[in-house]
């Protein structure tokens, strides 16, 4: 079965380079959901980079230990869905934040990977995941409420 992936016709516009960038939200996940996340995303191929302030480090097995680094250092994961770099930067909160770079989504090709991780996300962390214009959460641009119903453009964003 294949799932609703909205045409690129019809999300191009989302990703016009503003100078913002846009983000991934992964809703409520609580600690479960950020270990699911993390769980999958260390399973990625190609394996996702780790750094702490930077420098490339050992990706900690349990969300607790990454959230620990932030009390001295700034922990960070990126990984490329296609030619779309995907942000990770482990801010504490019950959502999971990732942020792209709308410039990265510039092609249909480009938006199918970025519509198959916001799908994988889901599934992950079985939890909703959204993409808003940047630290606007409540903007929701595109959203998919579980990996088996797709994605979804909102029909009135506050863009």
């Amino acid at each position: 079965m294949t799932l609703p992936i909205p045409d690129w016709s019809d999300v191009a516009s989302l990703f016009e380079p503003d100078g913002s960038l846009r983000d991934l939200y992964v809703l409520e996940a609580g600690p479960a959901g950020w270990q699911a996340a993390l769980d999958g995303l260390r399973a990625l191929e190609p394996p996702p980079v780790f750094e702490i302030d930077g420098e490339p480090a050992p990706l900690p097995a349990r969300i607790e230990d990454v959230f620990a680094i932030w009390e001295s250092a700034s922990p960070c994961l990126r990984w490329n869905a296609g030619n779309v770099l995907v942000n990770l930067h482990f801010f504490r909160s019950d959502d999971i934040e990732f942020d792209i770079d709308p410039a990265d989504v510039c092609e249909p090709e480009d938006w199918q990977a970025l519509a198959r991780f916001m799908l994988w996300l889901a599934e992950k962390a079985e939890r909703p995941v959204v993409l808003t214009p940047e630290n606007t959460p409540d903007d929701i641009l595109l959203f998919c409420r579980t990996a088996q119903d797709g994605i979804e453009l909102n029909a009135t964003p506050d863009v």
